[in-house]
């Protein structure tokens, strides 16, 4: 198998689903779709393994159990949503037992290999009885050291006298020692991991996006803290000895930009309306001038932003409701689509009353009950009778393009609407708050000259060909 630039990167990560735990793969699971398409985005042919374990009293339900290094985002998300949780028994588990079974994966020759192993108490040592191989964790550390595994230890619940393994197995193999105080925060504990192997300059841009994405919130001191400790060039043994839970005497939400978070409309127009400027000072001989340095903010992905988080969520939206559909259907509101256009799209939408001026969403839904991804939106001031609510709001040559391609797949369009009729939400303030919004079906200036490649599951739903 061909290598890709760089060499194959696969990490195998492994979740302790004892007791409080099992809530640290429920919080991945919300997001594991998401995560796997970005990273494949990203680091292409990135090679995934992922392990869930208990104890050895779990035998009756499972000790160990694991999905080997695949690409298939379907076949991970599945795996991942379906692993049940166990019991755990004592308070130690069976972490060895893990680092064990890792070496037995089908890592490739010559990959860039690492193992992020998230727990939060000790392993058995070989005289613990139901430790029937007689493990020592410490050899098996050295050994996946010796394959070339870097360990990334992730230490939650700050549970006494656990810290010692969680180093040490780290420092055996050149890795990090990280300590995780919030469940909340293991995606972008995850998301970062595989940047930082991936190169500094993947890593660097990821902070960045965490960062900037509350204007009004903050960093937790965890992100914090393993942005510190990943970012250390020389890490292979400093990082694995330092606790980081120790940080200077400050708020635990350091005040930074955000990504996934966007100002009330109240502050739209100062935080959004305008690319902000800073003042640089620049000496020319013997007077000075200053220079006003643009700062631009970074677009968020629409489809990613969740509705809580979205800058108009508080607005009175419509009810999704799909539009355009690859299936026929009896009923009497639905129409073929002209020429030799794919699919049936409603007659009308919302009834017909679209002449007042409404911001519209539109999103894409790969099956019936799916998730809906927002693409595209548009600004309309209102239809008149002669015009069809398809070719005013979708009729640009390349979006109508991406209808076709989905519908091709078997996907439908749906749409909602915020009518602009009141003081509270004008046009004007509509179009300032979708500024910082990267719509998929969208091109954008010197951003990029094509519309944006977008896969979730394993459906491409937005193309980048047009």
């Amino acid at each position: 198998m061909a290598l890709p630039p760089g060499g194959l990167q696969e990490i195998c990560f492994s979740f302790d689903t004892t007791g409080s735990m099992y809530s640290c793969l429920d919080e991945v699971r919300g997001r594991i779709q998401d995560m796997i398409q970005r990273l494949q985005a990203d680091i292409p042919g990135i090679n995934i393994a992922v392990f869930a374990h208990g104890d050895y009293c779990d035998r009756s339900n499972y000790i160990t159990k694991h999905i080997d290094f695949t690409t298939d985002a379907a076949t991970l998300c599945k795996w991942v949503n379906d692993v049940g949780r166990t019991s755990g028994g004592d308070a130690d588990e069976c972490y060895e037992l893990v680092l064990h079974e890792v070496q037995s994966l089908n890592w490739t020759q010559g990959s860039q290999r690492a193992l992020v192993m998230i727990g939060d108490n000790n392993p058995h040592e070989p005289n613990y009885p139901q430790n029937k191989k007689k493990l020592n964790w410490r050899t098996e550390a050295d050994n996946l050291s010796k394959m070339g595994v870097r360990i990334y230890s992730v230490q939650c619940q700050n549970y006494t006298g656990a810290d010692h393994f969680y180093q040490t197995i780290a420092e055996k193999t050149s890795g990090h020692y990280l300590k995780l105080a919030q469940f909340t925060n293991i995606f972008d504990f995850i998301m970062s991991i595989c940047y930082r192997e991936k190169g500094a300059e993947f890593l660097q841009d990821y902070e960045k996006e965490v960062r900037a994405r509350d204007a009004t919130g903050g960093i937790h001191k965890d992100l914090d803290t393993l942005f510190g400790v990943l970012k250390r060039a020389d890490s292979s043994h400093d990082d694995s000895k330092m606790d980081t839970t120790v940080v200077p005497k400050s708020p635990a939400l350091i005040k930074v930009p955000s990504l996934t978070k966007v100002p009330s409309l109240t502050n739209m127009k100062k935080k959004m309306g305008k690319t902000s400027l800073a003042p640089k000072r620049t000496r020319t001989g013997k007077n000075s001038r200053t220079v006003m340095k643009k700062i631009v903010a970074p677009k968020l992905r629409r489809e990613n932003v969740p509705q809580s988080h979205f800058a108009l969520s508080d607005r009175k939206w419509s009810d999704w409701q799909t539009c355009i559909s690859c299936n026929k259907t009896d009923s009497d509101m639905w129409e073929k689509r002209n020429g030799a256009h794919l699919g049936y799209r409603r007659k009308e939408i919302f009834d017909g009353k679209l002449t007042r001026p409404t911001l519209y969403e539109f999103a894409v839904q790969t099956a019936p009950g799916n998730k809906r991804h927002i693409v595209y939106s548009k600004l309309c001031h209102g239809l008149t009778s002669a015009d069809t609510w398809e070719r005013r709001l979708l009729g640009q040559k390349d979006v109508r393009g991406q209808i076709e391609d989905i519908l091709s797949k078997g996907c439908s369009v749906a749409v909602r609407r915020l009518k602009l009729v009141n003081r509270k939400i004008s046009k004007a303030k509509a179009v300032n708050s979708l500024r910082c919004y990267d719509y998929a079906w969208r091109r954008y200036g010197n951003l990029r000259t094509s519309h944006r490649c977008v896969v979730k599951g394993s459906v491409q739903i937005s193309n980048d060909t047009f």
